[in-house]
C-alpha cells in the first residue's frame, strides 16, 4: 500500500525501511533522497499508465445499417418508372409532332352512327329548356327569409350579451 505522504512521514517512513533495515548504506541520506526519486517516479509512471484493456464501443458493421438488398429493389423499381415514363413521353411527341394533336377518333363499326341521336338530342333540348324556365322562376320568386333582419337581430343579440355578461369579451 502506498502513501502519498511525504518521506518525513513517521509512519510512511518506518513502512518503507522495514524491508531496507537489513541493507547497509553508506550515506543515510543520500539513500532517502534517493528512494524519494523512485518513489515519486513510480507515482508518476502510475498516474500516466494507461488501461490495458480495450473498453471502447465495437466498430460498427456496415452491412447492417445499410440494407443493399431493399436499395437494389428501389431502384431496379425506379428505373422501371422511368424507362415507362420515358416511353410514354416518345409516345405523346410522336402523336403530337406528326397528327398535331391527340387523336379520339374512332371509325370501327362498333361505334357508329347511332340510330337514334336525333331522337336524343331532342329530348336533351326539351330538358335544357325546361331546366332554363325553372331557373327563371327561381330568379323571379321574392325570398321568404330577409338577410339583413337576420343581419340586424344578430347584432342585437351580441348587444344583449354583452350588457349581461360578467366580464365584457
Amino acid at each position: 500500500q502506498l502513501c502519498l505522504h511525504s518521506l518525513s512521514c513517521v509512519n510512511c517512513k518506518t513502512k518503507m525501511d522495514r524491508g531496507r533495515k537489513a541493507m547497509p548504506v553508506q550515506n543515510k541520506q543520500c539513500h532517502e533522497r534517493y528512494v524519494k526519486h523512485c518513489q515519486q517516479m513510480h507515482r508518476a509512471k502510475l498516474k500516466e499508465m494507461k488501461c490495458s484493456i480495450d473498453n471502447k464501443p465495437p466498430k460498427g458493421a456496415s452491412h447492417l445499417k445499410t440494407n443493399a438488398k431493399k436499395n437494389a429493389l428501389m431502384e431496379e423499381r425506379f428505373a422501371n418508372i422511368e424507362r415507362e415514363n420515358r416511353m410514354l413521353l416518345e409516345k405523346m411527341s410522336y402523336i403530337i409532332a406528326k397528327k398535331g394533336g391527340i387523336d379520339n377518333k374512332n371509325d370501327s363499326i362498333q361505334y357508329g352512327r347511332s340510330l337514334n341521336k336525333d331522337r336524343r338530342k331532342r329530348e336533351l333540348q326539351k330538358i335544357t329548356a325546361q331546366n332554363q324556365l325553372i331557373l327563371a322562376r327561381i330568379q323571379e320568386s321574392q325570398p321568404t327569409y330577409d338577410h339583413l333582419t337576420w343581419a340586424e337581430e344578430a347584432r342585437l343579440n351580441q348587444q344583449f350579451m354583452a350588457n349581461i355578461c360578467e366580464y365584457k369579451p
